[in-house]
């Protein structure tokens, strides 16, 4: 794209029809594609209370989202997941075994080798006895969680397979769980609290695969040979260690749903930028995959900066199903050879071919900052861009973290994450930065107990 003359080029904004045939925007750094392109969708995406996911790649993104919503009155719908202050999700909340495990193994790339096999073999019998566990918790009107607190999600995962010993604990614990399936305690357990006899039978069967489940697992861990833990099964408990402990990180060790969140028409950011480019990769590789099957059909917009980033040749075809799913593709990238280099050349034209809406930006060069020329359809066009000051984000920024239970003093917004549950805090009118100490729950008792010695001081002082 060169030589562009501007005298009787049209301007017109880059809106993307919602027809969710997808769109890609291919531009160099600076040509305009995020204050031209992205950010005029997400805000259209915004008006018309779309769901949507927007991956934020240098971490700076975030502050105009923030503007834009709260412009439409969606500010409180902004979940920020990545930084400490933000919303915590299950990343594997509603996951399939398969999925599980395809995942798993993306964290491999293109290695393929016994070792692993090992490795995602175990990980499945954790994931089946976990989903099993559960569905029986449930059937026993189990709901003392203390016995039995393992979920399948990350805290667990990683909890499970924090050492050996703490993998002895998560079968004995399973061998407790299943001692309440016997014969004996099931019939007591239909007088106690009711369990019919049909579901008596059910749970009669899912103990028997339980059993087996333990049986396995058990048998892998009396074979680690803790005076050579490195070798053997001890060898594939450390991969199995190494790989599970990676989903553990800031805004991946909750309880809520993605995919819920975006159905139910929040903005949701991920900080890609506290993530290393694997894990970003299997983030994404499970929601493409959970989003084609949709509990309803509200508009879903994801938005993709640095697409090569988060896409496989494995995972590329479910973005051709999206469609029906109410679903759409917003990617931009500053080169098609990146997303060559990633799929293929069939693959990337494939992929391609498949786009709808492709805008094609200017060399930097070519551009000022009031207008950024850009090709759609064989027609050249200049767009205007959405340009926010720091005022408007500092604003937006203080206004969102009042819907944070993680809320600051007046006037001080966050910075980043300087350590474990430590962020640098920043005093918007003093410039002044300090540290800030993320703690999820007050200790009532100490509370009270500190409120008490100073009423005593007062009162001896008085």
């Amino acid at each position: 794209m060169t030589g562009f003359i501007k005298e009787g080029i049209p301007r017109q904004t880059p809106i993307i029809k919602n027809d969710f045939r997808h769109a890609l925007c291919v531009g160099e750094t600076g040509c305009g594609k995020t204050t031209s392109f992205m950010l005029p969708n997400i805000d259209d995406r915004i008006k018309n209370n779309y769901g949507l996911l927007i991956v934020d790649v240098k971490g700076n993104l975030h502050s105009e989202i923030k503007v834009l919503a709260d412009k439409h009155e969606r500010l409180q719908d902004v979940k920020e997941i990545g930084v400490p202050w933000g919303e915590k999700i299950n990343i594997f909340k509603g996951v399939s075994r398969s999925l599980f495990l395809d995942t798993l193994n993306t964290r491999y790339g293109d290695i393929k080798d016994l070792w692993i096999s090992a490795t995602l073999g175990i990980a499945g019998y954790i994931y089946d006895l976990l989903t099993i566990a559960n569905t029986l918790k449930t059937l026993l009107r189990e709901k003392n969680s203390i016995l039995f607190r393992y979920q399948l999600d990350a805290n667990s995962l990683n909890e499970i397979v924090s050492s050996f010993s703490s993998f002895g604990i998560f079968i004995q614990k399973s061998k407790i769980l299943h001692q309440k399936t016997t014969l004996k305690k099931l019939l007591n357990l239909s007088i106690e609290k009711g369990i019919k006899d049909s579901e008596i039978f059910l749970i009669k069967q899912f103990s028997d695969e339980f059993e087996i489940l333990i049986e396995k697992i058990d048998e892998f861990y009396k074979e680690i040979d803790c005076e050579n833990p490195a070798s053997g099964n001890g060898g594939v408990f450390f991969t199995l260690q190494s790989l599970l402990s990676t989903f553990f990180q800031d805004g991946l060790d909750g309880t809520t749903d993605v995919k819920n969140l975006l159905e139910n028409g929040k903005i949701v950011i991920i900080r890609a930028n506290s993530y290393d480019e694997k894990l970003n990769l299997s983030i994404m590789n499970i929601l493409y995959k959970r989003l084609l099957i949709r509990d309803n059909k509200r508009p879903i917009s994801l938005f993709i900066d640095e697409f090569q980033r988060s896409v496989t040749k494995n995972n590329i075809v479910y973005v051709d199903l999206f469609r029906e799913m109410k679903v759409e593709l917003v990617a931009a990238i500053q080169n098609i050879h990146q997303l060559k280099n990633k799929l293929g050349e069939s693959g990337c034209d494939e992929f391609i071919g498949n786009i709808l809406h492709n805008y094609e930006y200017a060399d930097h060069t070519q551009n000022s900052l009031k207008l950024f020329e850009y090709v759609y359809n064989g027609k050249k066009y200049l767009a205007e861009p959405i340009f926010l000051t720091n005022k408007h984000k500092i604003l937006a920024q203080i206004k969102w973290q009042n819907y944070s239970k993680y809320k600051l003093p007046v006037g001080w917004i966050y910075l980043r994450q300087v350590g474990y549950k430590k962020v640098l805090t920043l005093n918007v009118k003093t410039k002044e930065t300090k540290y800030h100490y993320l703690l999820d729950n007050k200790d009532m008792f100490l509370e009270s107990e500190l409120a008490r010695i100073k009423n005593n001081k007062g009162r001896l002082a008085a």
